[in-house]
Parts: C-alpha cells; sequence; structure tokens
C-alpha cells in the first residue's frame, strides 16, 4: 500500500513524499480470519445437521409409527398399539390413538353382547309362543290349556311387541331422527297417571310404592308420552332390582324454573365400576336381571331433548336414587 503527498514551495511543487508498506501480515490475517469463519460455519452446519437427524429421530420416526398404527386401525384392526418412545405432543398423540382403540374394542365387545343380548330375548317369547302354538293344536278341546296357552301367547306378544319398540325408538335416537311432540301438559296428571298404572304391581309383587308430588304444578310445553315413557321405564327396572318388602319412593315438585323427579328404592343396587357406565349405549350390569342395556340410555336421550339433567347415585345393597332435573317450557304462539 502507498500512500503520496505532494511538497510545495509556495505554489510551486517541489517535490513528492511517498510512503509505501507490505500488506502481507494484514492479507495474513485476512486470510486467517477467513479461515476461522469457514471452519466456524462447517462447525455450525455439522452441528446442524446432526441436530437436524435427530429431531427427524424424535419427531418423524414416531410420527411415521403413528401414522403407521392409526393406518392398520382405519382397516379394523384396533388390536395394534402405537409404541410410544418420548413423551411429547406425539407421544401423547400415540397414547390418545391408543386410548381410542380400546374404547372401540370396548364398544364393539358392548355392540356384540347387546346384539347376543338382544337375539337370547327376541328367542324366548318366539319358543314360547310357538311351544303353546304347538301344544294348542293338539289339545284343542281342552278349555283350560286353551286359555292358559292363549293367555300365555298374549303375554308374550306383549313383551315382544315391547322389544321390538324399544329397538325402534333406541335406532332413532341413535340415528338422531326422533323429535319431541310438544304440546300443553300437566305433570300433575302424568304423575298420577304413572301411579295408578304401577300401583298394582306393586301391591301383586309386595312393594311399598309412595308417590309425592306438589300440587298444582304449572303446565309445561313438552311431549308427555316421552316423559312417561322416562318414568315407566325407570320405575320398571326399580322394581325388578327391589326384592319383595322393599320400597319405591317417587317424588316431584317445582323449583326455580324446573321440574324436579326423584326416584328412590331400597333394591340391590349398582356396583361402583358399573355406574359411570350406566347410561351408556348397549351397557349391561352384571346381575341376572339386566336386559338389553339400552332402556336407561333411551332415558338420557328423552331428557337430553329436553334440556334436562339425569343423575343416578347408588350404593350396593343399599339402593339407588335418581335425580331429573327438566326446565319449564312455553309455548310459543306465532304474533300477528
Amino acid at each position: 500500500m502507498a500512500i503520496s503527498y505532494p511538497l510545495k514551495s509556495g505554489e510551486d511543487i517541489v517535490g513528492v513524499l511517498r510512503f509505501i508498506t507490505s500488506l502481507r501480515e494484514i492479507n495474513q490475517d485476512i486470510n486467517s480470519t477467513a479461515i476461522l469463519f469457514v471452519g466456524f460455519g462447517v462447525v455450525v452446519i455439522l452441528i446442524s445437521a446432526f441436530v437436524s437427524v435427530l429431531l427427524a429421530e424424535t419427531i418423524v420416526d414416531p410420527l411415521k409409527s403413528v401414522t403407521e398404527a392409526a393406518e392398520k386401525m382405519a382397516k379394523g384392526d384396533f388390536k395394534t398399539r402405537s409404541i410410544k418412545k418420548y413423551d411429547d405432543e406425539i407421544g401423547k398423540l400415540s397414547d390418545t390413538l391408543n386410548y381410542m382403540a380400546e374404547e372401540i374394542i370396548k364398544k364393539d365387545e358392548l355392540k356384540n353382547d347387546f346384539i347376543s343380548s338382544v337375539s337370547h330375548e327376541l328367542r324366548t317369547p318366539l319358543t314360547s309362543i310357538k311351544g303353546w302354538a304347538i301344544t294348542l293344536k293338539h289339545s284343542y278341546d281342552d278349555e283350560e290349556i286353551l286359555t292358559d296357552g292363549l293367555d300365555i301367547i298374549e303375554k308374550e306378544s306383549d313383551r315382544l311387541s315391547n322389544m321390538v319398540e324399544e329397538l325402534l325408538d333406541f335406532s332413532k335416537f341413535v340415528s338422531g331422527k326422533t323429535t319431541l311432540v310438544k304440546e300443553n301438559i300437566n305433570i300433575n296428571n302424568i304423575v298420577d297417571h304413572i301411579r295408578k298404572q304401577l300401583t298394582p304391581r306393586a301391591i301383586r309383587d309386595n312393594i311399598d310404592f309412595k308417590v309425592f308430588v306438589e300440587d298444582d304444578m304449572p303446565i309445561t310445553y313438552s311431549d308427555g308420552n316421552r316423559l312417561k315413557q322416562v318414568f315407566i321405564n325407570i320405575l320398571d327396572n326399580a322394581f325388578k332390582f327391589t326384592p319383595t318388602g322393599g320400597s319405591i319412593t317417587l317424588t316431584a315438585n317445582y323449583e326455580d324454573n324446573n321440574f324436579i323427579f326423584n326416584i328412590k328404592d331400597t333394591g340391590y343396587g349398582i356396583a361402583e365400576e358399573d355406574l359411570p357406565k350406566i347410561k351408556e349405549k348397549f351397557y349391561k350390569g352384571k346381575t341376572g336381571e339386566s336386559q338389553s342395556g339400552i332402556g336407561l340410555s333411551i332415558c338420557d336421550e328423552i331428557i337430553r331433548l329436553m334440556n334436562g339433567t339425569f343423575e343416578i347415585i347408588s350404593e350396593r345393597n343399599i339402593g339407588t336414587e335418581i335425580i331429573i332435573s327438566i326446565p319449564i317450557e312455553r309455548e310459543e304462539k306465532d304474533e300477528k
């Protein structure tokens, strides 16, 4: 590098001062610095590549494993499980996928049990009807056998009809095709109808059946038949699981714009492990009296359509208490 500067005497340039120095050391420093930065860059690239490989192993591989498991489940293999490698978001996704597969298997088992149970329940009355039809064909001249046979055929036909109606209701609720047929109804009249309908059964089974209802409760705009269906279904279970000499109480009152219905029995109760699942579709308790496993799920759907709540409290060998709360509704009249 050279620098020149003129030497003047007055206005005249009498010479030039020139300084010259070598840039060898500076070039060496620049080269050293460049090599240092290039080397640092290479190290950064290598580290980045190593970190990328690690990230690929911790993200891509587990995600690939979850995807493969999901594809197998989508084809119907719900026994496949996603292997959890790390306790991160993908690990949580893996846990969720495995939980979903377990629940699907449980639901499938419940469905199969339900189909088996319904098949058995339908076969029993059909066998009885067919058996008595064959008997009556050969004993039509015996009036006593004829009367007994026709009575049994009538009862079994009613039982069969009720099961079919229950299945049809369940199908409608599952498909979302059921709507409430609303009209102005009197809760006092409905509860009184339930009392009259079930009192003979209580007398026959030697069960103390009591009904307490608040006088002159307000009119509500709802589906009276569906409400009766809920009460009949729940009370039918109460009678089935309450031994002779027990008691069943139905209480109805109105408070804070809600109708509160309390059904309490001194029956066998519900096991603690069954209680959270008792309203699920197809779920059946472990007692021998349990049937199709759809009755309470239908009640739950009806109450939900009425914007109400359905709570079950139970203890083994103590009894069961069911609390239903349904808000009052008013008929919407068109204003002209």
